[in-house]
């Protein structure tokens, strides 16, 4: 199938992509990577008579720190993370994860903020950023504002990012004196089936733990009961960790699909939970 007929614009500046936005109303979409929004538009699922290309923007295909924090800009691609030095060196976990994500195509066109945007349920970056306490930077028509990630997402394929906003950039901080992290995954089809995430940081001198799974409900999900047996104990233990994984998934409605019955998802977030807690103490 052959998408709608749109017209393409490449805006020079942020302030030129909201007047776009503006004069086009609801008829247009912002195009990063365009891995989801090229399908989307193909299978007449998005709709658009105006698509506003976002890669003449200055600035936004930065990966710095700043003030204590990464700052990933939101033109910067899957591989883009994964070859970073500074994304090694300071998050080695995230630059693994991103390393990992679907195949070679999809990591050099995709970017992060397309993929988090579209907000496909079984993806691999959001549980890590919502274990690392990522936010990310919206701008539309009212301004700016930042988005913890834990709150971004408000379902499948939804999240609180009104028509006429984009991402311009994510931010992970990075304050603690150590901070490790680790994503473990099984994969069907080139998308997870479930994954874990897994992040303890070192404040004062103590480990600080959490881990959230991602793939199973369409929402990063906090596995607090996990959390709260990793930051009871001086060492992990694999069976206490995967019997509090279990507690944690028994209330949980686990997405239908073609990834994997309920109940053996379910058994995955708790296997995942051991291996990505495991691999934060190497």
């Amino acid at each position: 199938m052959k998408p709608r007929r749109f017209e393409f614009h490449s805006p020079q500046s942020i302030e030129d992509a909201l007047k776009l936005a503006s004069d086009f109303d609801d008829d247009f979409i912002f195009y990063a990577g365009g891995t989801e929004a090229i399908i989307g538009m193909k299978e007449r699922v998005i709709e658009a008579g105006h698509v506003l290309n976002l890669k003449k923007i200055p600035r936004l295909n930065q990966i710095q720190m700043q003030d204590g924090s990464l700052h990933i800009g939101a033109l910067v691609t899957h591989q883009e993370i994964a070859d970073s030095e500074i994304v090694k060196r300071v998050l080695s976990g995230y630059a693994d994860l991103s390393h990992n994500i679907a195949n070679i195509r999809v990591r050099s066109a995709g970017t992060l903020a397309g993929n988090l945007c579209f907000a496909e349920p079984n993806a691999d970056p959001p549980a890590l950023l919502a274990a690392l306490n990522a936010r990310v930077v919206l701008i539309g028509r009212q301004g700016k504002r930042d988005v913890p990630v834990r709150e971004f997402f408000d379902g499948p394929y939804s999240t609180v990012r009104e028509e006429a906003e984009f991402m311009t950039e994510i931010v992970v901080p990075l304050g603690a004196e150590e901070c490790r992290c680790a994503y473990r995954k099984v994969v069907y089809l080139n998308r997870p089936s479930a994954g874990v995430a897994c992040v303890r940081n070192l404040v004062d001198g103590t480990p600080v733990w959490e881990s959230w799974a991602g793939s199973i409900t369409g929402l990063p999900e906090r596995l607090n009961n996990v959390c709260a047996v990793l930051n009871e104990r001086d060492a992990v233990s694999e069976f206490d960790v995967m019997q509090a994984a279990a507690r944690d998934m028994a209330g949980l409605d686990v997405l239908e699909g073609v990834y994997g019955s309920e109940s053996y998802r379910k058994h995955l977030v708790a296997v995942l939970a051991v291996r990505s807690a495991m691999e934060c103490v190497k």
